[in-house]
């Protein structure tokens, strides 16, 4: 929560405490984020929490959080590393506060409202007010990730940055729309 409200300087003490840690802690918060991915597609699609469809949407939606560590590894391996790959792992998905906030709000509006409101209240309000507050905040978040707890230049941070959501957003697209596009565009894409 801290990361989320002050990323600054959270990410300024945090890369300071010497932290060795396990493939465990490493993965612990990419699969809550899958976790959560899974249970707003459960509260969605059923209004009701059920195990049946969280585990296996957890399981579907588990891309996403791999999707950005494909990103990340791309993003911290240009140059001097200053954490290890595990604890920049950690640390990066500890700054999952807006997107997770916003995918909580969804889900409370599909499952507390019916569902010709829940269409209006997503469409408007939602995805285009909250999803762009969610977005450019994440990626000050981001930004302060790449800046202080890697150790980074403004300059670079910000490329650093831009190259994860390039590699992470473009995987994530071309899985979640990949089956979206027209087969002669596919084809010229060599898909």
């Amino acid at each position: 929560m801290w990361v989320t409200l002050c990323p600054a300087a959270a990410y300024r003490s945090r890369a300071r405490q010497p932290a060795a840690i396990g493939i465990w802690r490493a993965l612990r918060r990419p699969l809550f984020v899958a976790f959560v991915l899974g249970c707003t597609m459960s509260l969605i699609t059923s209004a009701g929490l059920t195990p049946r469809l969280a585990g296996s949407a957890t399981v579907y939606w588990s891309f996403v959080p791999l999707a950005e560590m494909v990103g990340l590894a791309a993003a911290c391996g240009r140059g001097g590393r200053t954490l290890a790959f595990p604890r920049a792992i950690d640390l990066f998905f500890a700054g999952h506060g807006p997107w997770l906030f916003w995918l909580i709000g969804l889900s409370a509006i599909w499952s507390f409202t019916p569902p010709i409101r829940a269409f209006a209240l997503t469409n408007a309000i939602w995805l285009y007010g909250a999803g762009g507050f969610a977005l450019l905040w994440s990626a000050y978040v981001d930004f302060c990730f790449f800046r202080f707890a890697l150790a980074r230049s403004m300059a670079r941070a910000g490329r650093d940055l831009v190259l994860h959501r390039l590699i992470s957003w473009t995987i994530i697209l071309a899985i979640f729309g990949g089956p979206a596009i027209p087969p002669a565009v596919a084809a010229r894409l060599g898909w």
